[in-house]
């Protein structure tokens, strides 16, 4: 076997000479079949032989045959070397036929197609001779593969996934071993390429894990969007297979030492979405040879501005920051960016000129002196202080920075002629509960309004919370991670809208081209996120389980904070451009305070005065949509929310009925019934609804009525313990017939909203409590006709499987009741009893129109038989529930199951009878 460690170009040169010598006497042999007698051709073989040998070696050598690393040898050096030994081939046929005039040369002996010949055999031998240094490597990856730690599954078998295992090939001492493909596109499920076969697509992961005894698991698709991402890595977390990704293009660029390298799955690759396709040519061709100032420099933001604007080659950047150690950090980092840029000659001129200027933004007259010498043409004004809770305690500073500071930038850029102002602010800018976001909503108008006085091009940029800058949730939840939690949440329903730090730069930059005279600008952020959904994600990625190895823990909402951002400012008129990849509010001057110039001065002696509630008032005035919020003011926040993401919001819920209103006393673990009953004044017990799809065509069918507590202090209160409580102190009896109230109130909607089209059927659970109640099928008819409901089969209730059980007599006898009232009838939580539920199957078959039963059930064959052939003999339909993963989904599909229910299907969508026709509502989900 050659050594391919040792062998180099100049081994090939000695050996195209010794096959240079051997060809032609070959090609004469292959085309005389070995018959001929050698003296009479040697004189002319000799002859050839020179000759040929001389046409190839010139042609080799000085066309770069010689020049080849050939460890890597691939289809172009394959091209290249086709194309050497066809041009020595047309050559050699030239010289042959020329030097056959000779009769000296002896040459009209031989056969005129020894050239062609010879050529085809060198091309064979240079081929072999140049890859069998691949072939040895090859040969050597095959004996070590014994000796590798790790079997690599790798997703996308496309150009990255093939650059992969060749990475991984070229050093398979250190490197895992590739062992197959998964890729979605059906035309290359079951080929080969490079030698690995295509599995299946993602959603065949666990099983090819299980069969290849696969330990880790490769996302080679740089441009997979995050949903796609999030559901492989649940896929792959459900069989305990570590997963990682081969980095965006963009963070390969962005990266210093432009790392190829897999790493791990971080939160940002879950949350991505579709690249921002920012016109970098014509920012370029803005920024280019313009002088720069960035407030703000060292910062998360701004020194990641620092970073593009360089790269636009401008004449001069102003670095201006109050922390001298984070304005020392990007300055030496951007001189290392330009010798780096000079070496590799892509600054042809003098190189952009890196000023620092250490200041405080709230001293004008520091400022006056940067901008007399400098001069700047552009400024991105990132200088802020952002956090909400600080800023809540510490109200004098967020004045003091956000506004003055701003106010005296504007000033100075109108003063100095500053052709372009960009000033980054934040979401919670719009409808502000907090002194931080009301202090940004102010100086966005300083902006404006010198936007609209002067006309320049002064303009503001609006986008939510930036991952892994400095104070956002995502370093923090890491760090409690890393302490072993627990991870700290304020409220289980808080949403942030979330961004990444080049996402917010790329949006800042663009802004910079597309405003024109007092614009606010805002990125297309997708779907906000819940704040618990994120840490789960997290503790998931940390190779933990939450709450079982980390655990969650609500601590309430924080002075200032809002359960939901929302993006428009009512009033502001927003349309989308760049392919609806921002948003541009036109009208953003027109809502400018008049009063601006006069409350400013004051609002800013009252803040240096650190006259505090001075400086709410004069927010107020300012800013007529900033209300102060208490942190336990959930029901608001979750209504207006609700109008915001268009979700369906909660009804006011009335007080118990009078005749409800007896003491009643709970039992001696219970909460007190006057904390439930206040629950109801503070508007605290709201209806949920959570749907239940079709498997075959996806549509939801039905939503199941679900009743939530949501507690101040105890937030989510889990249902089972609120129907505890509920049963222990007997309000189990009015809270539940005002429930079937409201939804036999929302059945009639639905009936009269869809008079020809089948309406949507809804649910609501039982307890047994309410079944045992005496005359209850009576109760349940006057509720029919006090809500005139005259047709309830589009009502279900779901009885619970214990009730059968433990009260055989009273269902026997209720259960007829309840079905001659026209409703549909589910039993619920089935158990895995199966005997005791034949015991009951003449009862289900008459009067049962399906059964929910838990998916773990449901995943044995022999459950799977035995349920399957019980719904079949009995004329019920299964509803698999706690459908929380998509591979869930794929599993419950393989069943012989009708309809499905989870929360991956859809989250509980709060009543809002009020807001619309609750049948469009209902049907649009």
């Amino acid at each position: 076997m050659i050594n391919s460690k040792t062998l180099r170009n100049r081994h090939f040169f000695v050996l195209d000479i010794a096959m240079a010598c051997l060809t032609p006497i070959l090609a004469l042999t292959l085309r005389l079949d070995g018959v001929f007698h050698y003296p009479n051709y040697a004189s002319g073989l000799i002859t050839v032989t020179l000759l040929f040998l001389v046409v190839k070696i010139i042609v080799f050598y000085f066309l770069g045959l010689y020049r080849h690393y050939w460890h890597y040898a691939g289809i172009d050096e394959l091209m290249q070397i086709t194309v050497l030994v066809l041009a020595a081939t047309i050559l050699q046929t030239i010289l042959f036929k020329s030097f056959s005039y000779f009769p000296g040369a002896h040459i009209d002996s031989l056969p005129r197609s020894i050239p062609i010949i010879d050529g085809m055999l060198t091309l064979i031998f240079v081929g072999i001779s140049r890859f069998s240094i691949r072939l040895s490597d090859r040969l050597i990856q095959k004996v070590s593969k014994y000796h590798r730690q790790e079997r690599v599954l790798i997703v996308g078998a496309g150009n990255a996934g093939i650059g992969l295992v060749k990475r991984m090939r070229s050093d398979p001492q250190r490197n895992p071993q590739p062992i197959a493909f998964i890729d979605d596109n059906p035309a290359k499920i079951h080929q080969k390429i490079h030698g690995l076969k295509v599995m299946g697509n993602h959603y065949d992961i666990p099983k090819v894990i299980e069969s290849l005894k696969i330990g880790r698991v490769i996302i080679a698709m740089p441009s997979l969007s995050g949903k796609i991402i999030q559901e492989i890595f649940d896929i792959c977390q459900s069989t305990r297979v570590k997963t990682s990704i081969l980095p965006r293009l963009d963070e390969i660029i962005n990266s210093p030492t432009k790392d190829r390298s897999f790493r791990e799955i971080n939160i940002k690759d879950l949350l991505r979405r579709e690249p921002i396709q920012t016109d970098i040519a014509k920012v370029s061709r803005f920024i280019l040879g313009k002088r720069v100032l960035i407030t703000g420099a060292g910062g998360s933001i701004g020194s990641e501005i620092c970073r593009q604007v360089l790269n636009c080659y401008p004449a001069e950047i102003i670095l201006l920051g109050h922390g001298e150690n984070s304005i020392f950090n990007i300055e030496q980092e951007l001189r290392q960016t330009v010798k780096i840029l000079q070496q590799d000659g892509k600054i042809q001129g003098p190189p952009p000129r890196l000023m620092t200027l250490i200041a405080d933004i709230r001293f004008a007259s520091r400022l006056e002196g940067a901008f007399a010498r400098y001069q700047p043409d552009i400024i991105f004004h990132a200088a802020a202080h952002k956090h909400v809770p600080l800023m809540e305690v510490n109200t004098s500073e967020a004045i003091t920075n956000n506004v003055r500071g701003t106010k005296n930038l504007v000033d100075l850029a109108v003063k100095y002629d500053v052709k372009n102002f960009v000033m980054i602010s934040t979401d919670k800018a719009v409808n502000p509960t907090n002194i931080m976001g009301t202090s940004k909503r102010v100086a966005e108008m300083v902006v404006l309004q010198a936007a609209q006085k002067t006309g320049k091009a002064f303009g503001v940029v609006r986008f939510g919370n930036v991952l892994g800058s400095r104070g956002s949730v995502v370093p923090t939840f890491k760090k409690q991670i890393a302490a072993g939690g627990p991870i700290t949440v304020t409220h289980p329903d808080i949403c942030r809208y979330f961004i990444t730090i080049p996402e917010a730069v790329q949006l800042t930059m663009q802004a910079s081209v597309l405003s024109r005279s007092g614009e606010i600008i805002m990125l297309n952020m997708g779907k906000s996120v819940k704040i618990v959904d994120l840490a789960k994600d997290l503790i998931r990625l940390s190779g933990y389980e939450p709450g079982k190895d980390i655990e969650i823990k609500f601590t309430g909402l924080r002075p200032g904070e809002k359960l939901f951002e929302e993006l428009f400012t009512e009033g502001e008129d927003y349309e989308p451009i760049e392919s609806d990849q921002f948003f541009i509010c036109k009208n953003a001057s027109h809502s400018i305070n008049p009063d601006l110039d006069r409350l400013i001065p004051t609002l800013c002696q009252a803040a240096a005065e650190h006259q505090t509630q001075a400086v709410v008032t004069l927010l107020q005035q300012l800013v007529p949509e900033y209300q102060l919020k208490h942190p336990d003011d959930i029901a608001v926040q979750t209504l207006k929310a609700g109008q915001q993401h268009q979700q369906i919001s909660f009804q006011s819920v009335p007080a118990l009925p009078p005749e409800y209103q007896e003491a009643n006393q709970f039992a001696e673990e219970g909460l007190s019934r006057e904390i439930l009953h206040q629950a109801f004044e503070n508007k605290q017990l709201r209806i949920y609804y959570q749907p239940i799809v079709c498997l075959a065509n996806q549509q939801t069918v039905s939503f199941e009525a679900l009743l939530r507590w949501q507690h101040p202090q105890q937030f989510l209160i889990p249902a089972k313990e609120l129907i505890s409580v509920l049963e222990q102190s007997n309000l189990i009896f009015p809270i539940g017939d005002w429930m079937l109230s409201r939804v036999c109130r929302h059945i009639q909607t639905l009936q009269q909203n869809s008079p020809t089209a089948q309406p949507i059927s809804i649910s609501m659970n039982l307890s047994a409590k309410q079944l045992l109640q005496p005359y209850f099928a009576d109760r349940v008819k006057r509720i029919f006709l006090k809500t005139g409901v005259s047709d309830p089969s589009n009502l279900i209730f779901e009885i619970p499987y214990h009730f059968l059980q433990e009260h055989a007599d009273s269902a026997i006898g209720l259960i007829p009741q309840l079905k001659a009232l026209g409703v549909q009838l589910h039993l619920d939580r089935v158990n895995q009893n199966f005997v005791t539920l034949k015991q009951h199957s003449q009862l289900i078959d008459r009067y049962f129109n399906g059964l929910k039963i838990n998916l773990s059930y449901l995943l044995s064959p022999e459950n799977q038989l035995n349920f399957i052939q019980f719904s079949h003999e009995n004329h019920c339909q299964i509803i698999a529930t706690e459908i929380e993963l998509h591979h869930q989904l794929e599993q419950v599909k393989q069943i012989d199951c009708q309809y499905s229910q989870g929360y991956f299907l859809g989250d509980p969508k709060e009543d809002k009878f009020y807001l619309s026709k609750l049948g469009r509502a209902l049907q649009s989900y």
